[in-house]
């Protein structure tokens, strides 16, 4: 063993001699060779690596096992070989305690030769109390002073021989170290086939298992994968660029980032298309609109230009008129009626822009029904408020305002003008969003008009420009809301819904 550590120690210092004048060349190809091994590593495919760590996992545990075992089995086996030589000193210390009290040489002489026999045994040496030997496998140590060891040692192991409390002297035998190492070597060496050989078996169980669970696992992700692709390469719009497939080798992971990296970016593509299409669509539904309110204005300013006509003819064909009040009368509400549907229009017409604050909601329905305060008495109309004093909503102040007394007007102009009654809320919904609305018992509206009354002027009043839902559809457009009519059974219910904070504007 000893030769054995020399040669490798000078065989390792020759190894660094030959490597010094080369240092630098050797660290280029490792740093070459580490590159190399990354690249090779980052193109393998999940599975392979899947199989590699497998095994070598397999592989590290197996033969920690191995060095454990190795290493318990040797130091089992030499501790058992050295039990039987000291079992036989023992044997021979007992056997020889009788031929020593009647110094009977041969009979001790015989004793020794059987134990010399044993191939585990060396050398065998019987002595006196004062270590004289007595009997030895050796004629030449007999009669000369011999050492008799304290403890038992790796090669000598000493017994004492005794008669009752006596002793009458000592058993030293040597083992044969190169008999014991011979045979704890054959039995190394059958154990390493047999380690082997399930070594061999758990690598090949080990890699069937590894490969059906990284089968297992990587199954999906190229199924994922291969949708993936299919869904980019549906995803195509003219005048975008092209991407080139992804290369079908390689890590699954990596391609599969690949493929939702274009996904996302195909996505975004998509979006600024889409938001370009929504525009000019909005910009199409407004001309829409303005074609519409056009012919609407047309025709409500002709109606008043007829009117206006007619009783200007009247009062310059007849002089003195005895209804010539009424048909001044009739040119000043005509008169009144183009400024206020121009002064609508206009209102409709220009951009608003808010600014978004943090406000009591009661407050703002408070401030609205002040503003109607002298028709709700003109008609009898009881006002109810529900509305939690702590509740806080996220809006332009003056524009929810104004959308609340729209639909606060609409609901008195409904009523008749005994038995109203108008209710007022605000509250907050589970989804967090944020509802006002106004809830009258009146006529209601009818199924059939549910859908053009937030129409610009669409009414079904009597009196009445049809702008004032417009207008509201308008002012929550702005805040990312929306106005609804939501059913009853009795009466009418407009609701102002505001999304919840934070997800707006």
């Amino acid at each position: 063993m000893a030769e054995w550590r020399g040669t490798r120690m000078v065989c390792a210092g020759f190894g660094v001699l030959l490597i010094q004048p080369k240092h630098e060349d050797l660290l280029l190809t490792a740093h070459i060779s580490h590159f190399g091994a990354l690249n090779f590593w980052r193109h393998l495919s999940v599975r392979s690596k899947s199989i590699i760590f497998v095994l070598m996992l397999i592989a590290g545990i197996y033969g920690m096992i191995v060095l454990f075992l190795y290493t318990a089995v040797e130091q089992n086996m030499e501790k058992q070989i050295h039990s039987k030589v000291l079992h036989l000193s023992r044997g021979l210390a007992r056997d020889a305690a009788d031929p020593l009290l009647s110094e009977n040489s041969s009979t001790l002489f015989k004793l020794v030769e059987q134990v010399e026999n044993d191939p585990l045994i060396r050398r065998a040496i019987i002595t006196d109390p004062q270590g004289l030997t007595v009997a030895s496998t050796q004629s030449s140590a007999i009669g000369r002073q011999g050492l008799v060891p304290t403890n038992s040692g790796r090669e000598e192991f000493t017994a004492p021989i005794r008669a009752g409390s006596h002793i009458l002297g000592y058993v030293s035998l040597l083992a044969n170290n190169d008999v014991i190492q011979s045979i704890v070597d054959t039995r190394m060496d059958l154990a390493i086939r047999r380690l082997s050989f399930l070594g061999m078996i758990t690598a090949f169980i080990g890699l069937i298992g590894a490969s059906l669970i990284s089968n297992t696992f990587t199954r999906p992700i190229r199924r994922l994968s291969q949708k993936m692709a299919d869904v980019e390469s549906r995803l195509h719009v003219d005048g975008l660029p092209q991407y080139s497939p992804i290369p079908a080798d390689g890590d699954e992971i990596t391609r599969l980032e690949e493929g939702f990296k274009r996904l996302e970016q195909r996505f975004q593509q998509y979006l600024v298309e889409l938001d370009q299409l929504h525009r000019r669509q909005q910009a199409m539904q407004c001309m829409a609109t303005i074609g519409e309110m056009s012919a609407q204005v047309a025709h409500e300013i002709r109606n008043a230009l007829s009117s206006l006509r007619g009783a200007a003819r009247y009062l310059v064909r007849y002089e003195q008129p005895v209804n010539r009040q009424e048909f001044i009368n009739i040119i000043e509400e005509e008169v009144q009626r183009l400024y206020d549907m121009t002064q609508g229009f206009l209102d409709f017409g220009r951009p608003y822009h808010i600014e978004l604050t943090e406000v009591p909601a009661l407050d703002l329905l408070l401030r609205s029904s002040k503003r109607h305060a002298t028709d709700l008495e003109a008609k009898q109309i009881t006002l109810t408020i529900n509305c939690p004093p702590s509740l806080q909503v996220v809006a332009d102040p003056q524009l929810f305002e104004q959308a609340i007394s729209n639909l606060l007007l609409n609901a008195v102009e409904a009523l008749p003008n005994h038995g109203g009654c108008i209710t007022l809320y605000g509250r907050r919904e589970e989804n967090g969003q944020f509802v006002a609305g106004v809830v009258d018992n009146g006529p209601g509206v009818p199924p059939e008009r549910a859908n053009d009354i937030f129409k610009p002027y669409v009414t079904g009043k009597a009196k009445g420009g049809g702008l004032g839902l417009a207008v509201v559809t308008k002012i929550m457009m702005v805040h990312d809301g929306q106005v609804e009519l939501r059913h009853r059974e009795v009466g009418a219910e407009f609701a102002l819904c505001l999304p919840p904070q934070g997800s707006g504007r």
